[in-house]
């Protein structure tokens, strides 16, 4: 199939979903198109909300949508309160599967036809969708089959399909005539997609590494990659994949082999594909690539004339290979997820009463980060019996804080600024 052509069902009946009958995968597709074929043109253009658990409903939802050119919204069903009215002030679904809004909030009802609207956190808080085309998933599946050295792939999908990492697994396994599985029970020759808490995990069970060792790759972004578990994995012969991209990316767009990985330690990433690679003078990374996004919906479209400004401070060695140092802000990358902290002290505030505080991402060797909050207050002590049951409801789990420390007064330097070593001295 071409890839700028829209999905025919058709193209699901070959027997490529490991769970599921090709045939019976097809009727299933073929349902949920009829159920979006009941809804008026109008309400078409609001888009189907797709949340759903099922790994396999979420996918045939997903390519029934897509073959009628219909938007697609993706959600997190663990949403709390807060990321759902957000969303609900972003669009205004008719349909929706796994997550209900209320529809009538959004007044940005009309999207473009055939885009997906990928969920990303982001460093101006709030939900973000990030809005990609059929080309753009397209050309970022071609360039990690062009980087694998062509041939299918066949995914082994071990995270959620609403999240970029996850649904580019399905996409590329579909693209290039491969097969998924939504499980790790069999990973001879499949693609693994890891962030780095579930490598960490994996290498602590000696019997599902044996099992890793067999992967055609084991792709592992989503956060910083910690030296202890790099080497750990080195030692155990796995072929891990480190990679770096984004939501707006699609996905990957670097990476680093897994024999690079294995023989140098400090080596640097290739791109993937056609992308390519700029350093702002602040040392911020710019990205071009087919597999750009085009903007955030409800949003002002982003100038990628000259590529993708990204939040990522790094550089590139003699090679033309990336390397990521940091952060340009304070976004906070857990477990593969992001958290803006300034939407939780903004949560911490108004349903604890806190009044002085800070949040900040802390390095943590199961989660890459954790959340940690700084506060001021006395009385704020008092409130640590019942903090977790009041702000669950207004946050994801993976956004609550871990750990909360009271300070005399908060880890800021003259400036207003967040002082990183005070930081380290007051964790110890």
């Amino acid at each position: 199939m071409e890839d700028a052509q829209p999905v025919q069902l058709v193209a699901l009946e070959r027997d490529w979903i490991v769970g599921i009958s090709g045939s019976d995968f097809y009727e299933k597709a073929c349902a949920y198109a009829e159920t979006i074929k009941m809804l008026s043109a109008a309400d078409r253009l609001r888009g189907v909300l797709l949340a759903e658990c099922d790994p396999i409903e979420f996918s045939a939802a997903f390519f029934a949508a897509m073959s009628l050119g219909v938007p697609v919204i993706l959600a997190n069903p663990k949403w709390g309160a807060r990321e759902r009215a957000e969303l609900a002030r972003l669009v205004s679904p008719k349909l929706c599967f796994g997550l209900e809004l209320d529809n009538g909030v959004s007044k940005n009802t009309r999207l473009p036809m055939g885009r997906v609207l990928i969920p990303t956190g982001g460093s101006t808080g709030g939900v973000k969708l990030a809005t990609h085309t059929w080309e753009s998933l397209a050309a970022a599946c071609r360039g990690v089959q062009e980087f694998l050295g062509g041939g299918v792939i066949d995914s082994c999908c071990v995270l959620p399909l609403y999240h970029v990492s996850g649904l580019m697994q399905l996409l590329r396994s579909f693209i290039t005539s491969g097969r998924i599985r939504f499980d790790e029970d069999a990973v001879a020759s499949y693609c693994l997609s890891y962030v780095p808490t579930q490598l960490q995990r994996a290498l602590a069970n000696s019997g599902q590494c044996e099992m890793l060792n067999a992967a055609r790759a084991i792709f592992v972004g989503g956060g910083p990659l910690s030296e202890a578990v790099a080497d750990e994995a080195r030692k155990r012969g796995l072929p891990i994949v480190p990679v770096y991209g984004m939501t707006e990316t699609a996905a990957m767009v670097a990476a680093i082999s897994a024999e690079d990985f294995r023989v140098n330690p400090k080596i640097g990433a290739k791109p993937v594909g056609l992308s390519s690679f700029s350093i702002e003078s602040d040392g911020a990374i710019r990205i071009q690539s087919p597999a750009l996004f085009e903007g955030y919906h409800g949003r002002p479209s982003p100038d990628l004339t000259h590529g993708y400004l990204t939040s990522d401070q790094g550089y590139l060695d003699a090679e033309g290979r990336l390397h990521v140092t940091g952060r340009m802000d304070r976004l906070i990358i857990t477990g593969g997820e992001k958290v803006d902290p300034l939407e939780v002290e903004a949560v911490l505030r108004e349903f604890l009463g806190l009044d002085e505080l800070l949040v900040y991402g802390v390095s943590d060797p199961d989660w890459g980060q954790r959340v940690v909050v700084f506060y001021t207050s006395e009385e704020a002590k008092e409130l640590q019996s019942d903090w977790y049951e009041r702000v669950r409801p207004h946050l994801a789990n993976y956004k609550i804080p871990k750990q909360w420390l009271r300070v005399d007064s908060l880890p800021l330097d003259p400036r207003g600024k967040v002082d990183h070593g005070l930081i380290h001295q007051l964790l110890g």
